[in-house]
């Protein structure tokens, strides 16, 4: 029913090495066309040296598949009408999360932030597919995923794997190699993708790591 709109790097086994190659894929969304390419040998190489670790290629992943429910929501709000930004909710899963993060080890205003980059990125591709929808008259879509009943357990279920995830990747993530898995994933994001919304959304999702 979902279709995936981002496919974050791959991991992969280098036997030689045993290292993890990270492959990144950009898939468009509902009945656009696929834009893939592939990463130059080099790159893929300098990812996977500074992104071997499995805590971070478990945290890209679990990142990418909220990012991939955004097309469930958009759809869900195109048939309801209803508006892609709901600022009262969105405080109170921040706040919830201030209240959750001490107990994964997480400072709450860490957790919040990162949480808040999530938010955005989806609400971006949300914004990016009402727009081509808008352009081509799209009707009401048959049996969308319910929001209630679908969607929000889904994000929820995702939102403690990523706790744990963040949790897990913090130690990794405040290391140079860390933080340059993670600019290597957003530039390769950017440079595989035509859709500059896309590439926005995941700038913002996996960004601010090396500040």
């Amino acid at each position: 029913m979902n279709k995936t709109l981002f496919k974050l790097p791959d991991v992969m086994q280098r036997s030689s090495l045993n290292v993890f190659k990270l492959c990144l894929f950009c898939l468009m969304f509902a009945s656009a066309s696929i834009v893939m390419a592939t990463a130059a040998h080099a790159k893929v190489d300098a990812i996977a040296e500074s992104s071997a670790d499995p805590r971070l290629a478990r945290l890209l992943t679990l990142i990418q598949q909220r990012l991939n429910l955004a097309q469930d929501v958009a759809m869900y709000k195109w048939n309801t009408r209803a508006a892609i930004d709901d600022p009262v909710r969105e405080q109170q899963i921040l706040d919830a999360l201030a209240l959750q993060a001490p107990q994964y080890g997480l400072e709450p205003k860490m957790a919040q932030d990162f949480f808040a980059r999530q938010i955005i990125a989806g609400k971006m591709i949300q914004t990016a597919l009402f727009a081509e929808w808008t352009d081509r008259q799209q009707p009401p879509f048959s049996n969308p995923p319910d929001l209630k009943n679908k969607i929000r357990p889904a994000l929820d279920q995702l939102t403690t794997e990523l706790l744990t995830a963040l949790a897990a990747a913090q130690p990794l993530l405040q290391t140079p190699a860390g933080r340059s898995g993670m600019e290597l994933a957003i530039a390769d994001a950017t440079a595989q993708t035509s859709l500059p919304a896309y590439a926005r959304a995941w700038q913002t999702a996996l960004g601010g790591w090396g500040k």
